[in-house]
């Protein structure tokens, strides 16, 4: 059985009842006067059922035990004004009330027992003398005192048990908020990792314009790591086909910064070692400010306005001709 609260009051009041019939057994067996043991009858059967109804759950049983206990006490104890020996058993109700109550009870208990047995002494007896009240009052204190530390002790530890516990909740919540805020972290990277695949995927390979011609619109922002994508790619095309000339439109290309037209540059002259010749079109007026102003240079790059023009350009026929040719 577990030590909580709940079962030494259980065994503590289970006790009292089973002393009180002990003490019922020995008053029937030494034949004492009826008055008693109808008194000490009474206490046993109530202390029993508060007993049980303790156990079943009535919190406010454990009061009654101490109402009963310190009045059998004051009022039971024969001879109050004989023997110093009584003194022990004065200490009984106290003790009890200092574990199944508060130290307000444990004063009153003291208190009620010296008084109900100093009244029937007549006022005389141990009972009525100084030292004897000044041990009680000592022996009061005492309890009362250990019970006051007890109390703020546990207090104190219940205190930082909640505070531990209401840390240790925090602690879960954050960890669950970094859980999922990591889940969404990695959610969102995976998504950005499958746009970049889908968007490399949807590249726009370079397309045959004419015979060992070959055209590679760009279309959207250009970034170092797009135009590192399309000089591969160009490349593969390039040696698969045998190609003999490309066409780079950036005509859906809104802005170029100098990396970039240093990145196509880089891809332009990759495409010459393979003795292919390049052509940029599609370069609007805003990109080519831009690039003036950056001071890039596409000197020995050859260029033109549209695909058409360049395709002109080098079968040597008109761009009309060659629409129409390409239609045929």
């Amino acid at each position: 059985m577990p030590l909580t609260s709940r079962n030494v009051n259980l065994v503590l009041m289970g006790g009292t009842a089973l002393l009180t019939l002990a003490l019922l057994t020995s008053q029937l067996i030494g034949r004492e006067d009826r008055l008693s043991v109808a008194a000490t009858a009474f206490a046993a059967l109530v202390l029993t059922g508060l007993f049980l109804a303790y156990w079943r759950g009535w919190d406010a049983a454990r009061y009654g035990v101490m109402v009963i206990s310190t009045l059998a006490t004051g009022l039971a104890l024969p001879e109050p004004f004989v023997s110093q020996q009584q003194t022990y058993a004065v200490l009984v109700a106290p003790v009890l009330a200092l574990i199944l109550t508060n130290p307000g009870w444990v004063l009153g208990s003291v208190v009620t027992i010296v008084v109900c047995l100093a009244l029937r002494a007549g006022g005389t007896g141990i009972y009525a003398e100084l030292p004897t009240l000044i041990l009680v009052a000592m022996f009061a204190g005492g309890i009362i005192l250990s019970r006051l530390v007890t109390d703020a002790a546990q207090n104190a530890a219940e205190a930082n048990a909640a505070r531990a516990e209401e840390a240790l909740r925090r602690a879960e919540a954050q960890a669950k908020e970094l859980a999922l805020k990591a889940a969404e972290l990695t959610r969102q990277n995976e998504e950005q990792r499958r746009l970049l695949d889908l968007v490399a995927t949807l590249e726009t390979p370079a397309v045959a314009l004419a015979d060992g011609v070959l055209l590679a619109p760009v279309i959207g922002h250009l970034d170092t790591r797009r135009a590192a994508g399309l000089t591969d790619r160009l490349l593969r095309d390039v040696n698969a086909s045998r190609a003999s000339h490309v066409v780079i439109d950036i005509a859906g290309v809104p802005t170029v910064d100098t990396a970039v037209a240093q990145a196509l540059l880089r891809a332009v002259q990759a495409v010459r070692l393979l003795g292919c010749d390049v052509t940029i079109t599609g370069i609007s007026a805003s990109i080519a400010a831009t690039m003036t102003h950056l001071g890039v240079s596409l000197t020995g790059v050859r260029t033109a306005r549209t695909p058409q023009e360049a395709l002109a350009q080098m079968l040597g026929a008109a761009p009309t001709t060659m629409n129409r040719v390409r239609r045929n």
